[in-house]
Order: C-alpha cells, then sequence, then structure tokens
C-alpha cells in the first residue's frame, strides 16, 4: 500500500520530479448521510481520516451514485485532458506525443520548481524558477494540483496554469500523479480523466522487450525494465482501478504505444465534437 503522511517526499518514476497531490492536514470526521435521505445525495462512511491511510480513505469517500448528464462540446472552450496511470505505464511520452503533434492547439503546464535553472534551461520554457519560501506559501493556499518533493527540490504543477491554458483556447493536456483527480474533478476544471492501463504481464514484457524501451525507474535511463517493475506497474494499476476507476471517462491500453496514442487521438476529437456523459452538477 502507498502510506503517505502530511509531510511527504517521494520519486516520479516518469519525470525528473516527484508529483503527489498534498494531503489535508488534521483529523475530521465525515459523517454519514442519513439512511432515509434521496438516492441523490452521495452515501459515505462515518470514518476518521487517517494520513497515513490516504489511499484507502479516498476508497471509502466513493459516493455510491452520482447523477450525470450530457454535456455538450463548447466552441473555443475545451475541457483538460488528463492522463492517470502507474508509474512507467507510458503515459508521460502519450502526453508529449499529443502536445507534438499540435503544439499551438495541445498544451501542457510549464511546472514550478525552487531547484536552480541549469545552463541551457530557458526560465518559463522547462520550468517556472521560484524561491523555495514563495512556493511553499502557494502550496499552503491551495494553488498547486499537485506537489512534491524530489531530491531536495520542490516541483509542482499550479491550478492557475492549467486555467491559463483552457482560456487561451487549447486543450490542456496533464499526466499528473492519480491522487491529483482529487484536486482536478472539479466542476471549475471539468476534466475528461483516461486511465492509461498496461496489459497482462507476457504483452507488457513483450511489447517493452521489442520496442527496446528503457525502464523509467533507472535515473540514467539506461536499462530496460525488469520483471518487478513490469509487476509492479501491474499491481499499481489495479491500485488505481480500485481507488479511482469511478472518476475515469475512458481507458487505453498502452500494448503498444503507436495503437495506444491512435486512441488516444480518437477520444480527443470525440470530446470536442460530440456531447459526452458528466456530473450533473457540471453540466450549465
Amino acid at each position: 500500500n502507498h502510506k503517505l503522511t502530511h509531510q511527504l517526499q517521494i520519486t516520479s518514476s516518469e519525470g525528473s520530479c516527484a508529483s503527489i497531490c498534498t494531503t489535508p492536514p488534521g483529523t475530521p470526521i465525515l459523517h454519514s448521510s442519513s439512511s432515509t435521505s434521496s438516492c441523490r445525495q452521495p452515501k459515505t462512511k462515518k470514518i476518521m481520516y487517517d494520513l497515513t491511510e490516504n489511499d484507502d480513505f479516498d476508497r471509502e469517500m466513493i459516493a455510491t451514485y452520482e447523477e450525470v448528464a450530457k454535456l455538450y462540446p463548447r466552441p473555443g472552450v475545451y475541457r483538460p485532458v488528463v492522463l492517470i496511470g502507474a508509474p512507467g505505464v507510458g503515459r508521460n511520452e502519450l502526453r508529449r506525443r499529443l502536445v507534438a503533434r499540435d503544439p499551438e492547439k495541445f498544451r501542457s503546464p510549464v511546472p514550478y520548481t525552487t531547484r536552480p535553472i541549469r545552463t541551457g534551461e530557458v526560465a518559463g520554457r522547462e520550468y517556472i524558477f521560484v524561491a523555495r519560501d514563495k512556493m511553499e506559501a502557494d502550496i499552503a493556499a491551495g494553488k498547486f494540483i499537485e506537489h512534491g518533493e524530489y531530491k531536495g527540490h520542490l516541483y509542482g504543477t499550479s491550478g492557475e496554469s492549467v486555467k491559463s491554458i483552457v482560456n487561451a483556447g487549447c486543450v490542456c493536456v496533464l499526466s499528473p500523479h492519480y491522487q491529483a483527480i482529487k484536486a482536478l474533478r472539479t466542476v471549475q476544471t471539468k476534466p475528461f480523466i483516461i486511465h492509461i492501463k498496461p496489459p497482462e504481464f507476457d504483452i507488457l514484457k513483450k511489447s517493452r522487450t521489442e520496442s527496446r524501451a528503457k525502464s523509467t525507474f533507472d535515473e540514467s535511463n539506461a536499462r530496460a525494465f525488469t520483471d518487478d517493475e513490469f509487476n509492479d506497474m501491474l499491481k499499481s494499476a489495479e491500485r488505481i482501478d480500485f481507488l479511482y476507476g469511478h472518476f475515469f471517462d475512458e481507458v487505453i491500453v498502452n500494448d503498444e504505444l503507436l495503437t495506444a496514442f491512435e486512441q488516444l487521438m480518437s477520444v480527443v476529437q470525440r470530446l470536442e465534437n460530440e456531447p459526452l456523459w458528466a456530473p450533473a452538477a457540471w453540466v450549465q
């Protein structure tokens, strides 16, 4: 199980930095809804919030009923496309390919970091470089949809950067840590969430071996995936599905990158042109 604490440090497996959603402090009691309440009221169990069991808390908070309605596309206003998946499954590569297909249309937020700028980097291109006290204050104010610490430096994605891409008439493409779903899935953002899943073990190993894929768990990016890493990927995908499967609008199995990308393009086109089911509260 993923163990979380309020002060948390993780290493990202696909990118150069960690990405984890903030966990709220304290231990509030959550009250269950009355047994006589309308079926339109989400039902929850009365449990104590435990910061060390945040994933299990998320599972307990699943509403047993959510009213849905058709959400129609609006010209020039695109819903963010959020790619969720196990570490190493290829969601970051799919995001990069989507942005590269049409950089004027598809854009990803530039992440923030407190680390020093490196030779060859341009401020605002690879990262937005900020002072640590400034970023810590913004995190405390809830301005980041996800954040984490890697090798002593903070990294994160701000909610405002997502909003600015949408307001510019572009499609915002994100590939955050799965816990960012909680911060992203709001009436203001209206994301379209896609679970990028690995295929079964034999196909996973065969496809990555044939494509000579390098392990994203290796910092030097010099070796292939191990069997243990493949098994970890499959276990992580199962857990993500168990915890957040009810939030996914689409599932794409990344058994072969080109095929998965074609499926992603097809889904994005459908999202732009067809009314699709969404929480009724999002439909104005």
